[in-house]
């Protein structure tokens, strides 16, 4: 049998893992075709970050937290060596992102920057609304890697994330269990150094609660309520008997009001399969076992009530219980109005099958055919090549593979069928070969990218093709630039948090 530690370096392994393209895809359900394809683009003063927290306002892009490289290449993944503790080394000082960016991708000039002591002194300074200590208990909101980040209106909400106990690496790694919520304008303003401009009873709210624990999830929001949408609480703050690793199980939907610079949260009953999804033995059961994989807008259509709702679409996602290390390949719809005749709110969609292909986190891009009731999800590169190498079933490796996804919105029991678009999405050649890009990349939509009226996730391709037959609806950047398909570390021949951006254009055919 496995050590603990070698299963725990093998499962975690990557989780925290400029050409022009010719690839696109080609939709094959419905009657309309659109294709999409990313486009090297040249800016060279983005910062380097991976796993990054991230919001936008009027063009500008607000990063922070995550992973970075304070040199060239010694950033990215991880540094770890077949006898290392990972849930003791996989986050090491030297790819702590310090610093707190605001970056204009159509200007291309040297982002603007604070570091986060700057930014915590700035607002002790000239906003005595906040205390010291509370700023002091919050501060690894803006030091974590991989937390759980949404953008609501102008407010950006981050839960979780995993990193050092009290920023103190060998005081122990822990998952974080807060929820912030930031006023993403204000925030700018105080990078720039536009004091004025800073909404104080805006700009910051604060939270904990002991059921909201993940790294390696997503957050969503549906009709004013969030969503946390599986991960792991990983480190020193998993459960006793989990051996340092206990998955979420579950998805949790829970409320927030907002009371100065403080957050009542409301935790509801989670939606799971199992009907303890805390125990430690529901991890070895529960079909929500999952983290780091594509998890993305969805929608449905509700006969009760007449009508199209966003709904949550779990594709993929690492790791199967046992020792072989197994991604999932099929699908999960979460459906929060909709209940099922067994009274679910979700559906398991068993004959959905991912072949391996595009299973850990990368952008998606999602958009909405209401003429043909089709919903198009595009996964953009990332890890899952479609292979398994060597005598076990292993993770694949990193992937410049592109997934075109179909979801009949309002089918009954909701299916999903894919096709793999492109094997060198963000590369020059006709192979899929290094470097790799997209693992724990962000899509940033643009101005072009109108939204369906239900959520702002998903675009309207009806409204979009109006009166042309190409968009640009916005970039890919940041994530790990890796240099092998399975690189286990960084530096100039493995990998490193990448600072490429690509420009994503949609084609209506």
């Amino acid at each position: 049998m496995k050590s603990i530690k070698l299963k725990l370096f093998c499962a975690f392994v990557l989780t925290s893992f400029l050409f022009s393209c010719k690839s696109e895809s080609k939709s094959t359900n419905s009657t309309t075709e659109y294709t999409i394809s990313v486009t090297a683009a040249t800016n060279t003063n983005a910062p380097a970050l991976q796993s990054f927290a991230h919001g936008i306002h009027n063009g500008e892009w607000l990063l922070f937290a995550g992973r970075t490289n304070q040199k060239d290449d010694n950033g990215g993944v991880h540094d770890m060596g077949k006898n290392s503790d990972y849930a003791e080394e996989s986050f090491p000082p030297t790819s702590f992102n310090e610093n707190i960016f605001v970056y204009n991708v159509e200007t291309d000039e040297a982002p603007k920057k604070i570091s986060i002591k700057q930014m915590l002194d700035t607002v002790a300074s000239k906003y005595n609304s906040y205390s010291a200590d509370t700023l002091k208990k919050y501060k690894n909101v803006f030091k974590n890697t991989n937390a759980l980040v949404r953008q609501e209106g102008d407010f950006v909400y981050v839960l979780g994330g995993y990193g050092a106990l009290d920023s103190v690496p060998k005081n122990g790694y822990i998952t974080y269990n807060h929820v912030a919520k930031i006023h993403v304008p204000s925030m700018i303003a105080l990078v720039k150094e536009n004091y004025n401009a800073v909404d104080e009873s805006k700009l910051f709210a604060f939270g904990q609660n002991k059921d909201l624990v993940s790294t390696g999830g997503e957050l969503y929001v549906i009709d004013e309520k969030l969503y946390l949408v599986g991960g792991h609480n990983f480190g020193n703050t998993a459960a006793a008997g989990s051996n340092g690793q206990k998955y979420v199980d579950a998805v949790y939907p829970f409320s927030l009001e907002t009371v100065g610079h403080s957050l009542n949260i409301v935790v509801g009953t989670p939606i799971s399969d199992v009907s303890n999804p805390k125990a430690i033995a529901s991890d070895k059961t529960s079909i929500f076992r999952r983290r780091d994989g594509p998890v993305t807008a969805s929608l449905y259509y509700n006969s009760d009530k007449s009508k199209l709702e966003p709904g949550i679409a779990i594709y993929a996602g690492v790791f199967k219980p046992g020792e072989d290390l197994e991604a999932w390949n099929d699908a999960i719809y979460v459906h929060p109005n909709l209940k099922e005749s067994d009274n679910k709110i979700y559906t398991y969609d068993t004959a959905y099958n991912q072949k391996n292909y595009n299973v850990y986190s990368c952008p998606d891009v999602v958009a909405y055919d209401s003429e043909n009731k089709t919903l198009h999800t595009f996964l953009l590169g990332g890890i899952g090549d479609g292979n398994l190498k060597g005598k076990e079933k292993r993770l694949s490796g990193f992937t410049n593979t592109g997934m075109h996804i179909q979801l009949n919105v309002d089918g009954n029991p909701l299916k999903s069928t894919n096709a793999v678009f492109s094997t060198n999405l963000f590369s020059g050649t006709d192979k899929n070969t290094s470097p790799f890009y997209g693992a724990e990349a962000i899509f940033f939509k643009n101005n072009n990218s109108i939204s369906i009226e239900q959520t702002k996730e998903i675009m309207d391709l009806n409204s979009l093709f109006k009166s042309v037959n190409s968009v640009d609806v916005g970039y890919v950047f940041g994530g790990i630039e890796s240099f092998k398909s399975h690189p286990g570390t960084y530096g100039r021949k493995f990998s490193r948090a990448s600072n490429k951006i690509w420009k994503v254009t949609l084609t209506k055919k």
